[in-house]
C-alpha cells in the first residue's frame, strides 16, 4: 500500500539518484582527458582499465551487498568514488588518470545493482502495488535531472575555478550527502544474511550466483540483452564532447569567450537538455509498456538506436543532427532501461537481485573493455565518422540477427 513512510522512502531513493548524478565534470571527461594530452586510443585504454576493474568486482560486490549488507556495500562505493575525484584533481599523465579510473570502477562496481535490488525488495517488502517499472523509472528520472544540474552548474563552477580539474573536487561534496543520506534507509533494506564475513562462503556463493545465472536461460537471455544494448551506448555517447569540440571551432556564438568557453559552454547546456528530456522519457516509461509489449519494447530499441548513430555518422558536422540524434539515443534507453529492469527484476529470487543485477553490469563491463580501446584506435586512426558508423551498423545487424533467428520480434 502506499503510506507517507512509503512516499518519504521513495523520494529517498530519487534524492540518491539526483546526488549521485551530480558529477559536475562528467559532461567535459573526454574534453579533459584531451586537454591533459591524451589520444583517443589512451582514453579508450582508460575507460577499458575502469571496465575490467568493475568486471573483475562485480560478482563479489553483488554477493558482498547479499550476503553481508546493501547500505555497507553502499558507503564502501562511495569512499572509492571520493578518493578517485581526488586523484583525477591531482592527476596530470595517463597513469596517474589510471589509478583513478581503478578507484572509480571500484566504486561503480559497489554500487551498480545494489541500489535497485534495495528499491525492488521495499516494494516487495512494503506490498507496493505500483510496478516495478513506474517506481524505478521515477527513481531514474530524479538521476537525470541531477544530470540536467549537474551540466547546468558546471558552466557557472568552470568560469569560477577557470579548470575543469576542480570540479572533482566539488563532486566530492554530494557525494558526502550521498552516504549520509544511505545511512538513513531502514535498517532492514540492509538484508545482511551473515554477520560475521567468511572468505569460503564468499566463494562459494559467488560461484553459486554466476551458476544461478547460466543455468537459467530465460535469466541469461535478459542479462545479454541488456548488458549488450548499454555496452553500445556507453561506449560510444561520451564522443558528443570532441564532435561538440569541432564544431565550436567553427560557431562561436559567444564572441566575448574563448573557444574553450564556447566548448563548455556548448557541452553543459546541450547535455543538461539531453538529461531533462530523458528524465521525462524515464519517468513515462511504463506508460508505454501500457500500450504496447514489453518486449516488443525492449526489442526495437536497437534497431531505432542503430539507425540514429548511422545517420549521425553520415551528418556528423551539423550541430542539430548532433542534438537530435544524442537526444534520440538518450532517450530510447531511458524508455528501456526501466522495462528491462523490471523484467530481470520479476525473473529473478530476492535473495539473489544485487548479485544478479551486478552480473548485468558485469557483462556490460566486459563488452566494453574489450571494444572501448578498438573504438578509440578506429577514432584515432580513421575518425569518430566511422567509429559511429561501425556501431550503428553492428545494432541494426543485431536486430536483423535476432529477427532471423527468431522469426518474430525478439524477447531481449
Amino acid at each position: 500500500m502506499e503510506t507517507t513512510a512509503n512516499r518519504k522512502q521513495i523520494f529517498k531513493f530519487g534524492l540518491y539518484g539526483f546526488l549521485k548524478n551530480l558529477k559536475f565534470f562528467e559532461p567535459f571527461l573526454i574534453v579533459f582527458f584531451r586537454l591533459s594530452g591524451l589520444s583517443f586510443l589512451q582514453i579508450g585504454l582508460l575507460y577499458s582499465v575502469r571496465e575490467i576493474v568493475i568486471y573483475i568486482f562485480e560478482v563479489p560486490s553483488g554477493v558482498l551487498a547479499d550476503r553481508y549488507g546493501k547500505k555497507t556495500e553502499l558507503v564502501i562505493c562511495f569512499l572509492f568514488y571520493i578518493l578517485s575525484f581526488i586523484v583525477f584533481f591531482f592527476g596530470q599523465d595517463f597513469y596517474i588518470y589510471m589509478v583513478a579510473m581503478v578507484l572509480f570502477g571500484l566504486g561503480e562496481s559497489f554500487r551498480s545493482g545494489t541500489h535497485k535490488a534495495m528499491i525492488m525488495s521495499y516494494i516487495d517488502k512494503n506490498n507496493i502495488v505500483e510496478s516495478k517499472s513506474k517506481i524505478y523509472g521515477k527513481t531514474r528520472s530524479y538521476s537525470l535531472i541531477g544530470s540536467t544540474v549537474s551540466s547546468l552548474a558546471a558552466i557557472f563552477l568552470y568560469f569560477y575555478f577557470s579548470s575543469i580539474a576542480w570540479l572533482f573536487i566539488i563532486a566530492i561534496i554530494p557525494y558526502v550527502l550521498d552516504l549520509i543520506l544511505i545511512l538513513s534507509y531502514p535498517s532492514y533494506l540492509n538484508e545482511k544474511q551473515d554477520s560475521s564475513f567468511s572468505f569460503k562462503g564468499f566463494i562459494k556463493e559467488n560461484v553459486n550466483s554466476v551458476k544461478y545465472v547460466f543455468k537459467d536461460k530465460a535469466i541469461l537471455g535478459l542479462l545479454i540483452g541488456s548488458s549488450s544494448y548499454n555496452a553500445g551506448f556507453k561506449s560510444i555517447k561520451d564522443y558528443i564532447q570532441p564532435l561538440i569540440v569541432t564544431i565550436t571551432l567553427s560557431v562561436i556564438i559567444f564572441t566575448s569567450r574563448s573557444p574553450e568557453d564556447n566548448t563548455v559552454i556548448y557541452i553543459g547546456v546541450i547535455y543538461a537538455f539531453i538529461y531533462l528530456i530523458s528524465s521525462f522519457a524515464s519517468l513515462n516509461a511504463h506508460k508505454i509498456s501500457k500500450r504496447f509489449s514489453k518486449d516488443k519494447v525492449i526489442s526495437f530499441m536497437w534497431i531505432l538506436s542503430g539507425v540514429s548513430i548511422l545517420i549521425l555518422s553520415l551528418f556528423i558536422e551539423s550541430l542539430f543532427v548532433l542534438i537530435f540524434v544524442f537526444l534520440s539515443v538518450y532517450v530510447f534507453l531511458n524508455i528501456r532501461k526501466p522495462l528491462m529492469i523490471e523484467k530481470i527484476g520479476d525473473a529473478v529470487s530476492e535473495n539473489r537481485r544485487a548479485s544478479v543485477l551486478s552480473i548485468d553490469s558485469q557483462f556490460t563491463s566486459l563488452l566494453i573493455a574489450i571494444f572501448a580501446p578498438i573504438l578509440g584506435l578506429i577514432a584515432d586512426v580513421y575518425s569518430i565518422s566511422v567509429m559511429l558508423s561501425l556501431v550503428g551498423c553492428t545494432m541494426i545487424i543485431i536486430y536483423v540477427l535476432k529477427l532471423v533467428i527468431s522469426k518474430e520480434i525478439p524477447t531481449t
